[in-house]
């Protein structure tokens, strides 16, 4: 997500944060659902399995939803699945025409001149930890240049944008469900006409005592 904001990573700190984000997600959604499903014993009496449990089933598949992307990374980064060919875990399209403007860029005529230190994915770098380079067919090697919204391939659509925006929407409609938000502002809604009708209630009792004293 760093390069959609427009930053830039090293592949180690790349690969590092990968498995970060994955451990602390990880780590997150277990417990969300360990204390969502403990809730349910406030819906005890709720008629229905799904009134009960419903909030449980939709954190269960925000997670899922959520660690797709996550997954996704770890994946690639262990090549068990890897970027390309199509079907390919990369989130970017490999020939997106707007990486030939993207800065900065070097001449070079064949990988090599990118760096000689490979960095994976056929991109290279001047030095372990350096930034990496890709080679491109105009002769120009570019830093990063496909790592933005407009160069997302399929996957990267249905992965990093779709399941993971998706996935959060869902959490928080489970989120408010096991609140019970919508009872909770009902009652305050309910409280507040309560109060507006007994204020009206004593404004006119006021008027006719003073009617009556006239």
């Amino acid at each position: 997500m760093i390069p959609l904001l427009g930053g830039s990573v090293t592949s180690a700190s790349r690969f590092l944060g990968h498995w970060i984000a994955f451990g602390v997600n990880l780590a997150v959604f277990a417990f969300s659902v360990v204390f969502v499903y403990r809730q349910s014993a406030r819906r005890a009496r709720q008629p229905t399995h799904w009134l009960r449990y419903g909030p449980t089933y939709l954190t269960i598949v925000a997670a899922l939803l959520v660690m797709a992307d996550n997954t996704r990374h770890v994946l690639q980064d262990t090549r068990v699945w890897p970027s390309g060919p199509w079907p390919g875990s990369s989130q970017y399209a490999p020939d997106c025409s707007t990486r030939n403007w993207k800065t900065p860029r070097t001449p070079c005529t064949n990988s090599s001149n990118c760096g000689p230190v490979a960095c994976g994915d056929g991109s290279f770098g001047a030095a372990a930890g350096a930034t990496c380079y890709e080679c491109y067919r105009d002769g120009l090697c570019s830093a990063g240049a496909s790592e933005s919204m407009v160069c997302l391939s399929a996957v990267g659509w249905i992965f990093t944008v779709g399941m993971t925006y998706s996935g959060f929407l869902v959490f928080f409609l489970a989120s408010f469900w096991n609140a019970n938000l919508l009872g909770k502002l009902a009652a305050i809604r309910a409280k507040w006409r309560a109060l507006r009708e007994a204020e009206q209630h004593a404004d006119a009792r006021n008027s006719a005592s003073d009617e009556e004293h006239a």
